[in-house]
């Protein structure tokens, strides 16, 4: 037998999806069932039979308000057709729970997978409906992948609601004890109506108030580290470097104030700054070979004389035979310029940019890398580790890493965040790894990647009785720095900027910042 198409239509013909195994056209497919109920006999007391045009053979069903219905050829066996039928007869009432249009269509990658199992290349898999739905059911790793990644992300929102709620329940309570406290002392301190001349004026001064001070001005212990995907980024800002605070035994015994980073410094401006900003997400297998790499990137302007406000940015963009790049400027920008000559210019130039000093984006991107036939797409991302994992027989697990830093992204430090409790480093190439534990697991630093871009390191963690239980890792790093012009360190390289009228030289600084999104080992 040969089924060349699968369809569930209406009892008019109308095709509410439909399969084809064979080489027809929709339009084919459209056709041949339109012209299906024109063959029915007028009367149908059977639950199945056959009705045959004139190329093809149509053996169907009735299923409440719609038809199953095998287009065939006429030489396939009737039998062995009718049979099939019935498989997928009962595969579709397996997954509907009411047999209508709205819910055949909410299940209808369900169904057509289904009808792919059942018939290969026009012929029909030995295959049972119990089979059926087990294939159907069976677990995507990349699928259980995202819903860990998905459900991390939500209990990270849940406990910064804590957090959130948790502080302002401290400040109300504060307010509340500062104004118990000063109602009590107003009430204590009652003024005499007579000064002796031998007591001292000081005495009588109301108190100042600092044991509230001493007891409300402290947070709770800062629980935990790092945590995974929560970085404080601003548009066209650096990402907060990652921050680690161990307690010394000493003060694990006691209240310590909750710990706050210092303020980030900004950056001086000398007339003209150019702030180039990305961000990495990316997951790389343990192979080493990147599933998915992607940059999202803006470039920002921060002028603070007028007398420079007249300006042509020239840039040098990134090479689109390694990747994918799409560039959107800013509406008052001059688009066409951009495209024909990357160059950033007002649209009307006799108009200036702002000259206030603060951070004025102009140009976005978003970069993918096109992957190579062998698989290699490393230009993108800034890091790339190839993983091995060796389960002992002492009930350790061994993990030896090798990684590579890209020399252009000027990445000099970076973190790997590994989902464990109990581990210790074996080896190394260079004496740039560390490790640090925090509650989130095991934190290995990488330092001198500069110095040092390749080399390798191996962990050995205890206590592990599944090696799926170490991943995803998440990896986390932060590059903020300046760079001289003409300098390449992503996908948008500042070349010069000229005054718009003149053309003259004009003094400028660029600050290039990276940081991760999303960047896992899976």
């Amino acid at each position: 037998m040969v089924v060349l198409a699968a369809s569930i239509c209406t009892r008019g013909g109308k095709a509410i999806i439909s399969r084809q195994f064979r080489d027809l056209s929709k339009d084919r497919v459209t056709s041949l069932l339109a012209a299906f109920p024109t063959l029915l006999p007028d009367t149908t007391k059977t639950q199945h039979t056959t009705v045959q045009g004139e190329n093809v053979r149509y053996v169907y069903q009735p299923l409440e308000e719609f038809y199953v219905v095998l287009i065939t050829n006429k030489h396939s066996n009737i039998l062995q057709d009718i049979d099939t039928l019935h498989l997928f007869t009962q595969t579709i009432t397996s997954i509907l729970r009411t047999v209508d249009e709205r819910e055949i269509f909410d299940n209808c990658f369900e169904i057509l997978n289904a009808f792919d199992e059942i018939i290969n290349l026009g012929y029909k898999e030995n295959l049972s409906l119990s089979q059926i739905i087990t294939f159907l059911e069976m677990e995507s790793h990349e699928e259980k992948i995202q819903e860990i990644i998905e459900r991390n992300k939500e209990l990270e929102a849940a406990e910064e609601r804590k957090r959130k709620a948790k502080e302002i329940q401290r400040r109300e309570m504060m307010k509340k004890n500062m104004e118990s406290y000063e109602f009590q002392q107003s009430q204590n301190f009652v003024q005499p109506s007579y000064q002796p001349p031998s007591q001292p004026e000081h005495q009588f001064t109301q108190p100042s108030y600092t044991a509230p001070e001493k007891q409300f001005s402290k947070a709770p212990p800062r629980k935990g580290g790092l945590q995974l995907g929560k970085k404080t980024t601003s548009l066209g800002g650096e990402a907060q470097p990652l921050l680690i605070s161990t307690p010394t035994p000493q003060q694990s015994t006691q209240s310590t104030p909750a710990y706050e980073p210092p303020a980030k410094e900004r950056i001086p401006n000398n007339g003209i700054l150019i702030l180039v900003n990305e961000k990495f997400t990316g997951q790389i297998t343990r192979e080493g070979s990147i599933s998915t790499a992607e940059v999202q990137g803006d470039l920002q302007l921060r002028i603070n004389d007028p007398s420079l406000a007249y300006a042509l940015v020239n840039l040098k963009l990134g090479s689109t035979q390694e990747r994918n790049t799409q560039y959107k400027t800013h509406p008052k920008v001059d688009k066409n310029l951009f495209n024909s000559e990357s160059v950033i210019g007002m649209k009307d130039q006799s108009k200036p940019f702002a000259s206030n000093d603060q951070p004025l984006g102009v140009l976005r991107w978003r970069s993918v890398s096109k992957t190579s036939e062998s698989g290699e797409s490393n230009t993108l991302l800034p890091l790339v580790l190839t993983t091995w994992v060796s389960n002992n027989e002492d009930g350790t697990v061994s993990l030896t890493f090798e990684y590579e830093a890209h020399p252009e992204k000027k990445l000099d430090e970076a973190s790997l965040l590994i989902p464990t409790g109990d581990a210790t480093i074996e080896s190394s190439d260079h004496n740039n790894v560390a490790l640090q534990y925090i509650e989130e697991g095991l934190l290995v630093k990488l330092s001198d990647l500069v110095e040092h871009p390749s080399g390798s390191f191996e962990i050995l963690c205890r206590g592990i009785d599944d090696e799926e239980a170490l991943f995803p890792m998440e990896v986390v790093f932060s590059v903020s720095q300046q760079v001289e012009a003409g300098e390449q360190v992503g996908d948008v390289t500042v070349v010069s900027v000229v005054n718009a009228e003149s053309k003259e030289d004009l003094p400028f600084d660029v600050h290039y910042n990276a940081s991760n999104e999303g960047y896992y080992i899976i």
